[in-house]
């Protein structure tokens, strides 16, 4: 490939990402959907803008890059966080996948190895599919987010693991030794790599940044991923797994957040390569020649993975609806299974058609996946209710509790909010009740002697059963918008007069949750700002009854300012100038080596000295106002002055630092 093909080629792939991208942005469609579509379009089997060997150096690059940004993510760390419920979900989920897919390739006449490492292959599923969907959707925090996230990231470490003993399922007598020769050395050679990643790269990343700047990690991210490529393809490893493990190896090391805030514009472009390239990776030909086998394949791929999913999740402790959303989320192929299909293809294990074929069925699967996964809310509710009135009746001993308590709190969420305002009604012997869907959160809040309730709070059953009917207040405490707006939805339908609480991040949510019943949205990125300029205010000596008024006003006006109406922004603004501009009144303690101490008021002269006035002096908590010019200060009193803020200023100077200059002699009227 010339060096013009290439830039042409780059430039139509970037440009036609561009184009597409912004297009489904305004169709509020997943940006990722636009990319599979663009390298469609763009293919050697479409338009041709981009030849068979650019599709390869391309998509080679872009899966090196987007497996390294998957391996910076797989930190031990965030293995262990995952928890143990996660980590049995991801299990059934993957073993019940393969265990679906391994009969169906040995039937079409895969050899038992070949059908394993291709159900193997299909059972992961596409994480910047979801997770980018997630994030746009600011549910990335929720509960739902945190078990497809947990599960996603466990699927990817199974195949990664899967892929460094593929070489046992080769076909042949001479490809089985490589066992002893490949997996084990690898093993080992990544175990020693980890420690040295910890104490080694942190050294490394420091002299970059002090001697050129932040800007130098992005670029010490991508040699991290290119050369961990490189090294793997020198001694015959897939190249997408030596940049992973490159990844890996840089997240066993401290400054991981840093190296991860620093390429995070970067990995929207890796995604937008990889997609692209995966797109332009599928044969047209082939696709419409064979559409219905690709439509049934694609087909029961998006229904029976989010079953087997949904099964695995709600298996282990999780309500129906938590299982269908993840399930849903879960139900594409992932960029990770198309690398261990690559090197199956590598090792003789599959041909190079059924790749191509495997390929179009993986782009089906993601394109299907990204286009279902905004609706995953709504079917996921719809189906949870069928589910709850079939099974009307028999619910689980576990989400009883005792009898609910007259006229108490029903608080939904065990996270901190919810548990720092259990403490304090605990403390405050205000009867309450906990609900959160998480089992564990529950025990230990009983652990604590708290009164608590696992079940999903969306459904009204429960509700019921924490006494709705009899509560004088709900509070809800959770980070998932959706079931928030549901919650308040139907307590307000059941009950007109309860007071209902509900807490949000984002500010856009609080017209609806005030529309749908709340009496009070607090929004926690809202208050954080109104802590941080009351802090200012108090800063500038502005006094507390003035700063508990502008805390009031702010939200008065419904969160206004922070919303972007311009008419609440005018008028606040106006009024915070207002009062930074107006006088302050401020008090300050006269210590021994004040330079006032054993003066008069008069001697003092504070007034034209500084445009300062003293309005009261307290003495032995006695206070005198309006002190006469004769009034001598003594140290230990207290001052309390009215002036502007650099007059303060200049009057704290004369009354609270002694001068440096050489010794004075005392005024007149000083007592020696």
């Amino acid at each position: 490939m010339t060096e013009t093909a290439l830039l042409q080629e780059g430039v139509a792939i970037f440009g036609i990402a561009l184009l597409v991208g912004w297009v489904f942005r305004r169709l509020k469609a997943p940006t990722i959907l636009g990319f599979l579509f663009a390298g469609l379009l763009i293919g050697p089997n479409t338009l041709g803008w981009i030849s068979e060997e650019g599709v390869a150096r391309f998509a080679e690059l872009g899966l090196v890059l987007l497996l390294f940004s998957i391996g910076i993510e797989l930190s031990a760390a965030t293995m262990f966080r995952t928890g143990s419920r996660i980590l049995l979900s991801s299990i059934g989920q993957v073993v019940g996948t393969v265990l679906l897919a391994f009969p169906v390739f040995w039937a079409i006449g895969f050899a038992p190895g070949a059908a394993l490492v291709l159900g193997a292959a299909v059972a992961p599923s596409s994480s910047p599919i979801a997770l980018k969907q997630l994030s746009d959707r600011g549910e990335a925090g929720t509960s739902i987010g945190g078990v497809l996230t947990g599960m996603q990231l466990l699927q990817d470490m199974c195949v990664i693991l899967f892929m460094v003993f593929l070489p046992l399922f080769a076909q042949g007598d001479g490809s089985r030794p490589t066992m002893s020769i490949y997996a084990i050395p690898a093993l080992v050679l990544f175990g020693a790599l980890l420690p040295v990643g910890r104490v080694v790269l942190p050294r490394i990343i420091d002299v970059f940044v002090r001697f050129g700047g932040r800007e130098l990690l992005a670029l010490f991210a991508v040699l991290m991923a290119l050369g961990g490529a490189w090294l793997a393809s020198l001694t015959g490893w897939p190249v997408a797994l030596g940049a992973c493990i490159a990844g890996l190896v840089l997240a066993s090391a401290d400054v991981r957040h840093q190296v991860l805030a620093e390429i995070t514009p970067l990995r929207d472009i890796f995604n937008a390569l990889f997609f692209v390239s995966m797109g332009m990776l599928v044969d047209t030909t082939l696709f419409i020649t064979h559409l219905h086998w690709f439509c049934l394949a694609v087909a029961a791929t998006v229904l029976l993975k989010p079953a087997v999913a949904a099964i695995s999740v709600v298996a282990t402790g999780w309500p129906s609806r938590v299982g269908i959303h993840v399930g849903i989320g879960l139900c594409t192929v992932s960029e990770v299974g198309y690398v261990l299909a690559h090197e199956a293809m590598r090792l003789g294990l599959i041909s190079g058609e059924w790749l191509d074929v495997f390929t179009t069925y993986i782009v089906g699967t993601m394109m299907v996946g990204a286009a279902a996964f905004p609706a995953a809310g709504t079917i996921s509710r719809v189906l949870s209710a069928r589910i709850r009135r079939a099974a009307e009746g028999t619910e689980p001993s576990d989400t009883r509790a005792d009898e609910a308590p007259q006229g108490h709190v029903i608080l939904v969420g065990c996270g901190q909010n919810g548990e720092t305002l259990a403490r304090v009604l605990k403390s405050t012997r205000i009867p309450f009740l906990l609900i959160d869907i998480n089992p564990s959160r529950i025990r230990q809040a009983q652990t604590d002697h708290m009164p608590g309730l696992v079940g999903d709070a969306t459904r009204m059953s429960i509700l019921e059963h924490a006494g709705l009917a009899e509560a004088r207040a709900l509070v809800v405490a959770i980070n998932d918008p959706e079931s928030t707006r549901r919650i308040v939805a139907q307590a307000r339908s059941r009950r007109a007069d309860l007071y209902i609480i509900a807490r949000t991040r984002a500010v856009q949510e609080i017209d609806r949750l005030t529309t749908l019943g709340a009496n009070l949205v607090v929004s926690t990125n809202f208050e954080a700002s109104i802590e941080i300029f009351a802090r200012v205010l108090r800063e500038f000596g502005i006094p507390g009854n003035i700063v508990e008024a502008q805390i009031a006003s702010a939200r008065a006006k419904g969160y206004g300012l922070l919303r972007g109406e311009q008419g609440g922004r005018i008028a606040y603004m106006d009024e915070l100038l207002k009062v930074l501009q107006t006088t302050v009144i401020q008090s300050i303690f006269l210590a021994e080596a004040s330079p006032a101490a054993r003066q008069t008021i008069a001697a003092l002269n504070l007034r034209a000295r500084t445009g300062v006035t003293i309005i009261a002096v307290v003495r032995d908590g006695k206070p005198t106002t309006n002190p006469p010019a004769a009034f001598r200060l003594e140290s230990g009193d207290v001052l309390v002055l009215v002036g502007a803020h650099a007059e303060l200023d200049e009057a704290r100077k004369l009354l609270e630092v002694a001068p440096a200059t050489e010794e004075q002699a005392p005024p007149d009227d000083v007592v020696p």
